[in-house]
């Protein structure tokens, strides 16, 4: 009972302290033009001696002296010293956010109401959430392998270290555990308020879900985790590959996609070469690897301590590294080494020169899609020869790009570049509907020839539209871009980007327009034919040689014109050339071989008259139509439902 009530008589102690404050108002002395404190009978409690005051909360009020903040309680005792340029208010665990200012630079920390500094203000930023029972700092720290960085700690309502300064991001915190982003890996897992780690930092995200916990790794394959953190599952994301691997080297990051470094290289760009004498007339035919099923070849940067022929040196670490050429399965697993060491020779208009271990010659030919013939005759023109005296003219990279990735921010964003680069377009690999009776009932709809023609190499291209006076200019370029949206779920991840869509070792891949209910989309076709008034988008499908779906390249909510046997898909960047569109098109798939960046060298302009916009329709899309007869798309390859 004693102890009750010495409890109750410190309670009351603090309401009436509270009340005190709450009665207290900071007022302007007309003599010293000091502040201080009356009470609401106007008699000084606290003398004026502040350059400015604040009201009392909670039984503190934070005051100005020369410029900086300090805090008082109600009797006028100086908790904080004023020297901060900010004080922010204490939250429900007694805490409060301080700030100092040095020049531009902003430095915070934490105390609590005795005024005791539990994170010292020297951190860059700071996380004091209101419920969790942590603080979550920014400082400056060193990781191995990087420089000097700024990376958040986690520590206790005490100021305990709980987590030294190792993570790229605040921590999120929910349930006793935090999800964190590591600077060593730069991926994310997750660790206990014990110090444990709970799920390795080895993932691109990590999410709270049901029972368990869900992970997404490098490789875009999803993880379950059990509520006790025991790995229970794995999912395999149709159509992912596993990803290139700086394997932590600045270097490698650096080379990725740098000209043909890192680059997937598939059996018909890459070739087999014997140069004709000293001219410069080269004979090129294949590479005498398994290929197997869409296996791809990558030449990638590897330390070479015993310095081969071609060894380049890294002036910046006295490293040397060499050109391995790694032939992998078609998910990027299981790599074979094809040429233990090399280096690149020179480079021409038609791509760049591989010296292989074993004294071969190869050449990496720009194009993916270059015609599939067993042997032809290629002029090296315009070459040049490439150093390999060190590393940055070996690879084709700079030295300033190699020093920026010493920053585990920038590395990190770099290996989740090279994640998303090497995958992009994954959701489109998620099968077609099932739904057989829909399926026929969409295609019931459609009369249209268009939509029965697969379309090979050359007529599926991307396209970019500009307005001019009352005509629309369609660009036909040589190449199929495709841009990608991927939204996944668990554990929530979004990305986008582009591809170029490789159409198969023989060229013979096709692609097919159906069309797929919409859902969601206000803007799309509708069915005016059957009076359902259902809504379609038309989902652009590429197929393996022998009919075999692959994958959606892209769903469209309508066609924007059609004309000269012209289709344009304007927001999707795509045009779609039909039989009697040959004018518009390359001979021998439209592969010129050249060297190139973006889309590719222009095929030809295309000017369509605005006022022949398509009305989204089905009957508009049949009427357009009728300017390509049937006869037109009989003498090719029909489709078989």
């Amino acid at each position: 009972m004693r102890r009750i009530g010495i409890i109750l008589c410190v309670l009351a102690l603090a309401v009436s302290a509270v009340a005190q404050a709450q009665d207290l108002k900071p007022v302007r002395d007309r003599q010293t033009r000091k502040y201080g404190y009356q009470a609401k009978n106007k008699s000084w409690v606290i003398e004026p001696r502040y350059d400015a005051a604040k009201r009392f909360i909670d039984g503190f009020a934070i005051v100005e002296v020369n410029g900086h903040e300090g805090l008082i309680d109600t009797s006028g005792d100086m908790i904080l010293q004023p020297e901060y340029d900010k004080i922010g208010k204490f939250d429900d665990n007694g805490i409060c956010e301080l700030m100092r200012k040095e020049g531009k630079t902003k430095w915070y920390g934490a105390a609590d109401q005795t005024g005791a500094i539990i994170v010292p203000v020297e951190c860059t930023d700071i996380r004091i959430p209101k419920k969790g029972g942590y603080i979550a700092a920014e400082r400056i720290a060193d990781v191995e392998g990087f420089d000097t960085s700024s990376l958040w700690g986690i520590y206790d309502l005490q100021g305990r270290e709980l987590f030294a300064p190792q993570f790229l991001s605040s921590p999120s915190f929910s349930d006793g555990s935090f999800i964190v982003k590591s600077a060593k890996t730069g991926l994310t897992g997750l660790v206990g308020q014990d110090g444990r780690q709970l799920i390795p930092c080895e993932y691109l995200s990590v999410a709270r879900h049901g029972g368990g916990y869900y992970a997404l790794a490098t490789d875009f394959s999803r993880i379950h985790f059990s509520n006790s953190f025991y790995r229970e599952e794995t999912i395999r994301q149709t159509g992912a590959i596993k990803p290139y691997d700086p394997m932590g080297d600045p270097v490698r990051a650096a080379a990725w996609h740098s000209g043909c470094i890192g680059v997937r290289m598939h059996r018909n760009n890459i070739k087999l070469m014997e140069r004709r004498d000293a001219s410069s007339l080269a004979y090129c035919g294949e590479l005498r690897v398994d290929w197997g099923r869409d296996r791809f070849l990558r030449l990638e940067p590897f330390e070479d301590p015993q310095q081969h022929e071609g060894a380049m040196l890294d002036p910046a670490t006295g490293k040397y590294y060499t050109l391995k050429a790694l032939l992998y399965e078609a998910d990027g697993t299981r790599p074979q080494v094809v040429s233990q060491w090399g280096w690149l020779e020179g480079e021409c208009g038609a791509g760049a020169v591989y010296h292989t271990d074993a004294g071969k010659e190869w050449i990496l030919l720009e194009d993916l899609n270059s015609p599939d013939a067993p042997s032809f005759n290629l002029t090296l023109s315009g070459y040049r020869t490439i150093s390999h005296d060190n590393v940055y003219n070996g690879l084709g990279i700079r030295s300033a790009e190699v020093e920026r990735l010493a920053d585990p921010h920038r590395f990190a964003d770099r290996l989740k570049e090279i994640c998303e680069g090497d995958n992009v377009g994954l959701t489109s690999y998620t099968a077609p509907t099932t739904d057989l009776r829909r399926a026929r009932q969409a295609r019931d709809l459609v009369r249209s020839p268009f939509f029965r023609y697969p379309y090979s190499i050359g007529e599926v291209v991307s396209c970019s539209v500009s307005k001019r006076g009352e005509d629309a200019e369609v660009t036909l370029y040589e190449d199929l871009v495709c841009k990608f949206d991927d939204q996944i779920e668990y554990p929530s991840y979004h990305m986008s980007g582009e591809e170029q869509i490789y159409w198969g070792p023989h060229n013979g891949r096709t692609v097919r327009m159906s069309l797929v209910p919409a859902s969601g989309v206000s803007d799309c076709l509708v069915d005016d034919i059957s009076g359902s008034n259902a809504k379609y988008a038309i989902a652009l499908s590429l197929y393996e040689e022998d009919g075999s779906w692959l994958r959606t390249l892209a769903e469209i909510p309508y066609v924007d014109y059609v004309s000269d046997g012209v289709m344009v898909f304007e927001r999707a960047g795509i045009a779609v050339l039909t039989p009697n569109a040959s004018r518009y098109r390359h001979d021998s798939y439209g592969r010129s071989g050249h060297s190139r960046s973006g889309h590719g060298p222009v095929q030809r302009t295309v000017k369509i008259p605005l006022s022949r916009r398509l009305p989204h329709t089905l009957s508009a899309l049949n009427e357009a139509a009728g300017s390509v007869p049937d006869h037109s798309f009989s003498g090719r390859r029909q489709w078989n439902y």
